[in-house]
C-alpha cells in the first residue's frame, strides 16, 4: 500500500511538472496521461493559475488510483456565475467567464462538456498504464533495449580496438610525413597520434548517443517515469538548440571582431616597423633616444591592445549578462587590491626607461649594490656583482635610490679612479708626484692617452696625504684596476727608496733598519747607529 502511494506520489510530481510549463500563451497546461485537459489562464481568488493546476491533478491522480470509481461519475454542471466539473459530490474543477479567452469561441458549458469528457479519458488511459500486463510489455521492451545496448558495446569493443591496430601499423606504409619539398610540416607519429584521438573521439561520442538514445527509451516504457523521458531530451536538447541559436544570431559580431583583430593586426606591424628603424638608427628625431625605441613599442602595443579589446568586449557573447559583468568587477577589485607593487615597479620600470638613468652592460652603484646591469624588465632590474651574484632589484627601490653610473662617460671621457697614498715631510712632494704619476702609467687597462695627475689634499701632523687620479675606460674592471696600482704603487716607491710611512710611525727610528725591503736597498746600506 505505501508503495504504491509513493509511485503515485512520484507520477503525480512528474505530470505537474509538465503541466506546470509555461507556454506562449501564457496559461497553466492540465495533462495527464499524454492528454491535455484545460489550458487555465486566471486564477481564482487568492490561488494563481499554478496552484489551480495543481490541485486538479492531485485530485484527478487520486480518483485514477481508486479502481472502484467510475469515471462515467465524472459530469459537468451549470451554475449562475460557473460551470463546475464534479466527480459524485466533488468538484474537480470550475471554470468562469474569465476561463474562455483562449478557448476558441466555445461558450462556458461547452468547455465544461469538454474537459469532463478530456478528464475521463485521461483516467481512463493513465489506468491503462499501470495495468500489469502493461507493466510486463514495458519491461520486455526494457530487456529488448538493454540487450541492444549491450550488444552495440560489444561490437565497439570488437571494432574500435581494431581501428587503433590499423591506424598504428600503417606507420611509413600508408601514413607518411607531410612534406612541402623538404620542409616537414608533419610527421607521421603526429598523423597518427591525431587519427588515435580522432577515433576515439568518435567511439566517445558514439557510445554516448546510445546511453542518450537508450535512457529515455527505457523510462518512456513505464507510467511512473514516462514523463522523465522528455524532460530528459529537453536537458540536452534545449541547451544545444539554445548554443545552435546563439551561435547563429552572434556570427554578424564574428565579422565585426575579425574585423578590428585584422586592423589591429597590420596597424601593430606597421608601428613595429616604425620603431624599428627607430632603433636601427635609420629614422632620427630630434630629442627621442635610440633605446627607447623598444620599451616604447612594447606600452603602445599594449595601449593599443588595450583598445582592440574595449572595442571588442560589446561583440562577446555574454558580455551584457549580469554574471559576466559581475566577474568583470571582481577580477578588476582583485587584481587592483593585489598588484599594487607590482604596479608601482611597472610606473617606475617605464620612468626609469625614459630617465635613462644606465643600460645594459653599465657599471653601476644602486644603493649598497654595486656590478653590472645584467638586464632591465618593466618590474625588476638585475645586477651582477663582482663576486659574481646576481641581484634582483624592484624598481621602485631602483627609483627610490640614488644611482652611481661608473659607465656612462667611460667611453668619451674616461671615468676617473682615485686612491690616497700618505708619505712623510721627509719625502719631496715633485718626487712623490712622479712616483704616483709613473705608477698609474705601468697600470694595465688605465687609459695610456689621458696624463694621471695628483692632488694633494691634505698636510696632516705627520703625513702629507696625495691622491693619484687615473684615467680608465674600462669600469668593469675596476676592482682589478685598483689591485694593480695599489701594487705598482708599491713597486715605485721601494724601487725610489721612499717609505710609504703611512698612516704613520709613532717610534725611534735612530739606530733601526729602513721599512724599504733588502731587494730595494743599496748594495752597500749599513743600519745606522742608535742615536737620541
Amino acid at each position: 500500500m505505501y508503495i504504491r502511494k509513493l509511485i503515485g506520489v512520484m507520477f503525480s510530481l512528474s505530470v505537474t511538472s509538465v503541466a506546470y510549463s509555461q507556454e506562449k500563451t501564457q496559461c497553466e497546461i492540465v495533462k495527464m496521461a499524454g492528454i491535455e485537459i484545460v489550458c487555465l489562464e486566471k486564477g481564482v481568488g487568492s490561488f494563481s493559475a499554478h496552484e489551480r493546476a495543481a490541485a486538479i491533478l492531485k485530485r484527478l491522480d487520486h480518483l485514477s488510483h481508486e479502481r472502484t470509481f467510475d469515471t462515467e461519475k465524472i459530469v459537468a454542471t451549470e451554475s449562475e456565475n460557473s460551470s463546475d466539473v464534479l466527480a459524485a459530490d466533488s468538484v474537480l474543477l470550475s471554470l468562469r467567464d474569465e476561463d474562455l479567452q483562449s478557448q476558441n469561441s466555445l461558450s462556458r458549458a461547452e468547455l465544461a462538456q469538454s474537459v469532463a469528457a478530456h478528464m475521463q479519458s485521461a483516467i481512463i488511459a493513465d489506468r491503462t498504464l499501470r495495468s500489469p500486463t502493461q507493466l510486463l510489455w514495458g519491461a520486455g521492451y526494457s530487456a529488448i533495449a538493454t540487450i541492444g545496448l549491450l550488444l552495440l558495446f560489444l561490437l565497439f569493443s570488437r571494432v574500435f580496438p581494431g581501428i587503433y591496430k590499423s591506424i598504428l601499423t600503417s606507420d611509413g606504409r600508408y601514413i607518411r610525413s607531410l612534406k612541402i619539398q623538404s620542409f616537414e610540416l608533419l610527421n607521421s607519429s603526429r598523423i597518427i597520434s591525431l587519427l588515435l584521438w580522432i577515433a576515439r573521439a568518435i567511439r566517445f561520442f558514439l557510445t554516448a548517443l546510445a546511453l542518450y538514445i537508450y535512457v529515455p527509451l527505457v523510462l518512456s516504457f513505464f507510467p511512473w517515469t514516462a514523463n522523465w523521458a522528455p524532460k530528459l531530451l529537453k536537458y540536452i536538447v534545449d541547451p544545444l538548440a539554445k548554443i545552435f541559436e546563439v551561435f547563429i544570431d552572434y556570427i554578424p559580431n564574428v565579422f565585426f571582431i575579425i574585423a578590428i583583430v585584422m586592423v589591429t593586426k597590420y596597424l601593430l606591424k606597421f608601428i613595429h616597423f616604425f620603431f624599428i628603424e627607430i632603433e636601427n638608427g635609420r629614422l632620427k628625431f630630434e630629442g627621442f633616444y635610440r633605446e627607447w625605441a623598444a620599451p616604447t613599442y612594447k606600452l603602445v602595443r599594449v595601449l593599443i591592445f588595450a583598445f582592440a579589446f574595449i572595442m571588442c568586449f560589446p561583440y562577446l557573447p555574454g558580455s551584457s549578462s549580469p554574471a559576466f559583468q559581475g566577474i568583470s568587477v571582481f577580477l578588476g577589485v582583485l587584481l587592483s587590491l593585489g598588484s599594487s607593487s607590482a604596479v608601482a615597479n611597472i610606473v617606475a620600470g617605464v620612468v626609469l626607461t625614459y630617465m635613462r638613468p644606465f643600460k645594459e652592460g653599465d657599471r653601476v652603484r644602486i644603493s649598497d649594490t654595486t656590478g653590472d646591469v645584467l638586464e632591465k624588465t618593466l618590474l625588476v632590474t638585475r645586477i651582477r656583482t663582482i663576486k659574481n651574484v646576481e641581484i634582483t632589484v624592484p624598481n621602485a627601490m631602483v627609483l627610490g635610490s640614488h644611482i652611481i653610473n661608473y659607465s656612462a662617460t667611460a667611453q668619451a671621457d674616461g671615468l676617473i679612479l682615485n686612491t690616497t697614498v700618505t708619505i712623510g715631510y721627509d719625502a719631496p712632494w715633485r718626487q712623490v708626484h712622479e712616483l704616483l704619476k709613473a705608477a698609474a702609467k705601468k697600470t694595465e687597462y688605465v687609459s695610456k692617452d689621458k696624463e694621471p695627475f695628483v692632488l694633494q689634499t691634505a698636510l696632516n701632523d705627520f703625513y702629507v696625504a696625495y691622491e693619484l687620479n687615473a684615467y680608465t675606460s674600462i669600469p668593469n674592471k675596476m676592482a682589478v684596476i685598483y689591485s694593480l696600482l695599489h701594487q705598482n704603487i708599491q713597486d715605485c716607491f721601494n724601487e725610489a727608496g721612499v717609505e710609504i710611512m703611512s698612516p704613520h710611525y709613532s717610534s725611534l727610528r735612530d739606530g733601526n733598519e729602513t721599512s724599504i725591503p733588502s731587494a730595494n736597498r743599496p748594495a752597500n746600506y749599513e743600519a745606522p747607529k742608535f742615536r737620541t
